[in-house]
């Protein structure tokens, strides 16, 4: 049976969630470790345990590993929390607008997971099982990814329309951008001198070089040349090293071979690697590449720049409404926000943002400071509650982890966990 880690590796893209910018959909590590509330968005909380998983998830996707320094681990820890709490949003302005996702899509998109890992329905579900989750709670985070790619197709609409003027435009004004630079078509003959190469050696190949130099300059085929003395890989193509731009071979021979023109033969050129002879089959001169070759690089450039910006602005303004609450980094004194919990886990839905991935730290993030720091709109600052003097959350988190141990150890069901974490969290 495939393992449930390598499924989460593969990072399979649903294809019936229609997102844009190829964005994924990833089997989520669905064991929920809860220790403490980290942040709260608007009604909805966040656990610590969501954060990470989203940060591993990250951290794969970004080929960075865990084993970076704290300061880095704290920053994807942010970035992690970013994406959670603008996905929350995202979900939440789709129910304001009365988007709904039926049975019928989450099913087929449920199908093209198990499609695409070649795994069966009792398979699939055991694995659910074993991580501590249920069919229907995947089906619900299934659900969420539908309705955030929705409402972000429906929000960004065309706002990344690009025009031909406006291409034109950026064409006429970046043209060094599009200028292609002098290249030269070379062959060469090489005689191979390192550091074991000997002395009297040394002299012999530099004899033989300056004879086939003669033998070329004297009008015989540098092709056939190269193919019988050169002891370069390219002998057998007649020394052909192909088209060749600055700053892609060595300083010694690149400075020779672009000194000569077309049909010319270099006098002989050391280098690192030994004795040299060029040959310049062509000079292509350099140009500014034609504005119909960049034309959709640039439609393709400008669409981006512009929706990244639509994009930002729209998150800015989610974030500008809503009420949010951080506290993932006040390690000794957990958050001890109102909140009531969601039925569905509060685990990683995503691999990153379902957008702009690298876009993290949109206007209107509130970033964790030594004290609370909390960002709520001005109408809506009366509405904190006030009724939180008697409660422990330490005492809260204690049992929270004594129910998880024992759903661990198998001493109590999926189902009875989930039900007494629901009963302490509704207590806050």
């Amino acid at each position: 049976m495939t393992c449930w880690p390598k499924i989460i590796k593969k990072c399979l893209a649903a294809a019936s969630v229609g997102t844009l910018c190829g964005a994924t959909l990833i089997l989520p590590a669905l064991a929920e470790t809860v220790d403490r509330i980290v942040a709260r968005v608007n009604s909805e909380i966040v656990t610590q345990s969501a954060v990470e998983e989203r940060s591993i998830a990250l951290s794969e996707q970004l080929n960075q590993g865990l084993q970076d320094s704290l300061s880095a681990g704290d920053a994807l820890m942010q970035q992690a929390l970013d994406s959670i709490i603008d996905e929350k949003l995202k979900i939440q302005e789709a129910k304001k607008l009365g988007l709904e996702v039926d049975e019928e899509n989450v099913t087929k998109a449920l199908d093209d997971i198990k499609e695409k890992n070649q795994i069966s329905d009792s398979d699939f579900e055991a694995l659910l099982e074993r991580e501590g989750n249920s069919l229907e709670n995947y089906k619900a985070i299934i659900r969420d990814q539908i309705l955030v790619s929705r409402i972000t197709q429906m929000e960004m609409g065309n706002r990344g329309k690009v025009t031909d003027r406006q291409i034109r435009r950026y064409y006429n004004r970046n043209q060094k951008d599009y200028w292609k630079a002098p290249q030269v078509h070379a062959r060469h003959i090489l005689f191979i001198i390192d550091e074991k190469t000997s002395k009297k050696d040394i002299h012999l190949k530099e004899i033989k070089a300056r004879e086939i130099l003669d033998r070329a300059r004297a009008g015989e085929d540098f092709a056939q040349l190269a193919r019988k003395h050169s002891e370069d890989v390219s002998a057998h193509l007649g020394g052909d090293v192909g088209i060749i731009e600055r700053g892609k071979m060595v300083k010694e021979f690149e400075n020779a071979a672009f000194r000569l023109k077309a049909d010319e033969v270099s006098e002989i050129v050391r280098t690192p690697y030994g004795l040299h002879i060029i040959k310049c089959d062509e000079v292509i001169p350099g140009k500014t590449k034609a504005f119909d070759k960049v034309k959709e690089e640039i439609r393709a450039r400008l669409f981006f720049e512009k929706q990244k910006r639509a994009y930002k602005d729209w998150i800015g303004d989610l974030r500008e409404k809503a009420f949010i609450e951080v506290s993932l980094f006040e390690r000794q004194h957990p958050s001890t926000i109102t909140a009531r919990e969601k039925e569905e886990p509060q685990t990683a839905r995503l691999s990153n943002d379902n957008f702009f991935p690298k876009d993290g730290l949109s206007r209107g993030t509130v970033k964790s400071r030594p004290k609370k720091n909390f960002h709520r709109s001005p109408a809506r600052q009366p509405a904190r509650s006030s009724g939180l003097e008697s409660f422990d959350p330490k005492a809260m988190e204690k049992r929270l982890k004594y129910f998880k141990q024992l759903r661990d150890n198998n001493k109590i069901s999926e189902s009875e966990y989930q039900k007494k974490k629901k009963e302490l969290l509704n207590k806050l």
